[in-house]
């Protein structure tokens, strides 16, 4: 009985962790990101689960409309692989830091866009297949149908624009320059389908700069526009100010790690001017990463 429950409690503190609300707080929406693959697992789990119970209905029962619309229900579920895996691995990236110029540069990643462009084009793919597959079989009504929705879902989850948000991926990507005197955001374009977090909130453009002496603290962080709101000192800076940064290549705990560190520290700000500034971020972001990482302690 007692090791019933445990298991029992084990799997259901299992899927609470990954399936819980987003806390609004920057560890708690960096964590929620690192459990992405965790959700992703279970996800193609059910929906496996799913079409093997379908086609054992449809063996007994042999009604092909209801296994017909299943398979239609599971081409974005399908399709969408490949972008939640990138959304899996982005989380687990490490921040690629140079020093480029006297300045030190973080790079952001592309790996998100890729993961929408890919299942994107999946989804492409069927419609042509299907499309093909009906002029040899006639089969049209099946084949049109599956034509239709992979193409609504490619258009309306994935990519409003393809070819501009494939210029976009590959031309430009995120920077974030830290310097003596401040540090700067460069954010790529947002993808076409998520055009709408560009006008999210005032100040959420695509270049930003803050200098350290304006003592800028991230105040909260909006998880439904992907944006995150900073608070500074009303006596030095106009705050609040928003951030657009769904790709910057840091989790937002690094990010506010960094801050910290540079307004608190400011004999430090003078290494970000050599090849030693490069060490000393690298240190700061890998302490970061490292709390993010400690099991959180559950309340008895």
């Amino acid at each position: 009985m007692t090791m019933t429950r445990s298991r029992r409690s084990g799997i259901s503190g299992f899927l609470s962790s990954i399936f819980s609300n987003r806390t609004e707080s920057l560890v708690g929406e960096d964590r929620w990101r690192r459990n992405e693959w965790k959700r992703a697992l279970v996800s193609i789990v059910i929906v496996a689960l799913g079409i093997a119970i379908v086609e054992g209905i449809y063996r007994l029962t042999h009604y092909g409309d209801f296994r017909f619309a299943v398979y239609l229900a599971s081409i974005p579920v399908v399709a969408g692989v490949p972008q939640v895996t990138c959304d899996s691995i982005v989380p687990y990236l490490r921040p690629h830091v140079r020093f480029v110029n006297s300045y030190v540069v973080i790079r952001g990643e592309r790996l998100t866009n890729i993961g929408y462009l890919t299942s994107y084009a999946i989804l492409c793919m069927t419609v042509v297949g299907a499309l093909m597959l009906g002029f040899l079989t006639h089969a049209f009504k099946t084949t049109i149908g599956i034509a239709v929705v992979a193409a609504f879902f490619a258009y309306h989850l994935f990519s409003e624009n393809p070819m501009e948000d494939l210029k976009n991926t590959i031309k430009d990507r995120s920077m974030t320059v830290l310097s003596p005197d401040s540090i700067d955001f460069h954010a790529a374009p947002h993808l076409s389908i998520h055009k709408y977090l560009e006008s999210a909130s005032d100040g959420c453009g695509s270049d930003s700069s803050v200098r350290w002496d304006q003592n800028v603290r991230i105040f909260d962080i909006d998880t439904d526009r992907h944006h995150v709101d900073l608070l500074a000192d009303p006596d030095t800076y106009n705050g609040p100010w928003g951030l657009c940064c769904r790709t910057i290549g840091i989790p937002f705990t690094g990010l506010d790690a960094l801050i910290r560190h540079f307004n608190e520290h400011p004999e430090d700000r003078p290494l970000l001017a050599t090849p030693q500034g490069v060490d000393l971020v690298n240190d700061i972001l890998a302490q970061a990463r490292a709390a993010l990482t400690t099991p959180q302690r559950r309340r008895p």
